[in-house]
């Protein structure tokens, strides 16, 4: 496989509004994920994402998946709880994959490492 393109999807609690945030994610395991809000997000791209308000992240999609199994959320740098997913469920093609919903307050800095 190759590196692929995806998108995170979080919705604020107090305004509704929907952020759809670009992903980069590497075709290795025990590789950070990159975000980018406003274009297609790439290796040189953050590696975190600094929520606007308090949020949950409704769904992470790709449209392939990579060599890697999949991953887990990181908080401020600390794995959440509930917050691993898998890439072969994920996939935008699927409309059955696992929606989520991972509450992250305003502030926070939303991370992911593949596994």
């Amino acid at each position: 496989m190759a590196a692929s393109a995806g998108s995170m999807i979080l919705r604020g609690l107090r305004t509704g509004k929907t952020y759809n945030i670009d992903v980069y994610i590497p075709d290795a395991a025990s590789t950070l994920l990159t975000f980018n809000p406003s274009g297609l997000s790439g290796t040189g791209s953050p590696t975190t994402y600094r929520t606007a308000e308090d949020c949950l992240i409704v769904d992470i999609a790709t449209a392939t998946a990579p060599t890697a199994v999949g991953g887990v959320f990181n908080i401020n740098g600390n794995p959440v709880g509930g917050g691993a997913f898998r890439w072969a469920t994920q996939l935008s093609t699927n409309p059955n994959r696992n929606l989520l919903a991972i509450p992250v307050r305003g502030g926070d800095f939303i991370g992911a490492t593949q596994f």
